[in-house]
Formats: structure tokens, sequence, C-alpha cells
């Protein structure tokens, strides 16, 4: 997918580093998108209404993994109807794996959630 660069950083690829800046757009993976997201280094561009792509539903969903769009009073890590889990950014730091908190595996296994564990452990632990 493609992305734009809202904050200066510098990455290392085969070639050396390559430093971006504000409002170049790059293609890469979404795996490797969503921290940097996160990070508030680059944003996603818009599609034309109507176009909406496998990739991007799927990169929302992770982003609700993280707890984008939750409610600021839920605290608590939960699973939602469609199975997937839920960590708000007001919730306590041990549920943030994204920032050295525990792994996805280890939270769903503290709510009781341990057969979803196969679903996220490619993506975020070892």
């Amino acid at each position: 997918m493609r992305y734009e660069v809202t904050t200066p950083f510098t990455v290392k690829t085969k070639q050396g580093d390559l430093n971006l800046h504000p409002g170049q757009v790059i293609t890469i993976a979404e795996e490797k998108a969503l921290k940097l997201i996160m990070e508030g280094k680059i944003k996603t561009i818009g599609e034309p209404i109507g176009e909406i792509s496998a990739e991007k539903e799927s990169l929302n969903e992770r982003m609700c993994i993280m707890g984008e769009n939750c409610e600021p009073g839920q605290t608590e890590p939960y699973v939602t109807d469609s199975g997937v889990l839920v960590i708000p950014f007001n919730s306590h730091r041990k549920y943030h794996y994204w920032n050295g908190g525990q792994s996805v595996c280890d939270t769903l296994k503290e709510i009781g959630r341990c057969d979803l564990i196969d679903k996220y452990k490619s993506f975020y632990s070892n």
C-alpha cells in the first residue's frame, strides 16, 4: 500500500540509509507500515470512495487490535464479537506489546481467550 511520510525519519535498506521527508509517498508492506503509523511517522493515503481494498480492511482490523477507536472509559483488553483483540491505548502499560509490554498471546491467556492465540501468534510473537 501507499503511505505519506508525516515526520522525517531514516530507514536502513540494502543500498544504505534512506532519509524520508514529510510529503513523500512510499509503498511498503502493511506489517511494516503498522508500526510507523503508530509512531506517527506515516499515514495512509486515502483511496477513492467505493474502492476499499482487502489490504486496507486488514490494516484497519490490526489498528483495532491496538485500541484505535475505543471508548474512552474502556481500559481493559477485550475481544470483539468477530474475534478481534482490542487493547485500548489507555489500558495498563503491561498490555502494550508495541511498547515493551507483554505479548498478545499472554494477554489472550489472561482474558481467557486462548482459542485466539494462533490467529495472532505469527504477527506478534516469536
